[in-house]
């Protein structure tokens, strides 16, 4: 599986490369592929989403941070350097496991996993995102064309998290939100935990496609 790191970039031009590898993979003219990025500080909107749901628009708007609407499912979220991105472009139908639901467990299952490999216990909870003790450190907003997926995870690293309590993040006003730094109480390598997550989605990928009907895959 390619993997392709865009460093930091603008959110939009992130959403044209996942165009540009979603329509490549549709076609057949390439294999799945992983984009992982850093953004410059944005506030995106999913479909489910509306500029309410942001408390504090003057803080934003002070900061010169946009606020965009973003082709995803979900809510609203926030992103900046030191958080990591990552959007599978993989064909989900092309071994005809056409699960949305599964998909999105599978997403949360390999970041939570992937944290537990820098040393910070996360998990899957009733409620979507990955959590780490009770707290919101990984965010799930997905889109689909023919079953080929784009959009994914943004998962709280080093980035700060203060803009985040200026928001209901995923429209919802009852959560915390943390940070790998948070945790630990030191900065993760960045291109070492790319890497790590990189490496736990191809082998999760094996698990995602092992017969249907099973039950779905669980953190641990």
């Amino acid at each position: 599986m390619d993997v392709n790191d865009l460093g930091t970039v603008d959110y939009r031009e992130a959403v044209d490369v996942q165009h540009f590898f979603r329509d490549q993979r549709i076609e057949g003219k390439i294999e799945d592929t992983l984009i992982v990025a850093e953004h410059y500080p944005v506030v995106t909107l999913g479909r489910t989403s509306g500029e309410d749901s942001i408390i504090d628009a003057a803080y934003f708007e002070d900061l010169g941070i946009e606020i965009i609407p973003a082709g995803r499912g979900g809510k609203n979220t926030y992103h900046a350097p030191g958080q990591v991105l990552l959007y599978p472009v993989i064909d989900i139908g092309a071994k005809k496991r056409k699960d949305i639901s599964y998909y999105i467990d599978f997403l949360e299952t390999t970041v939570a996993r992937s944290l537990g490999r820098i040393g910070v216990a996360a998990e899957r909870t009733g409620r979507r995102g990955v959590w780490s003790g009770g707290r919101k450190i990984a965010f799930i907003g997905i889109a689909v064309r023919k079953w080929v997926t784009f959009h994914g995870a943004s998962i709280n690293i080093n980035n700060g998290i203060e803009a985040f309590g200026h928001m209901a993040p995923c429209g919802e006003t009852d959560i915390t939100v943390t940070s790998a730094k948070e945790i630990l109480g030191y900065e993760p390598d960045m291109n070492e935990f790319k890497a790590i997550l990189a490496d736990q989605f191809e082998m999760d990928m094996k698990e995602y496609y092992r017969g249907a009907g099973e039950e779905k895959i669980k953190v641990g």
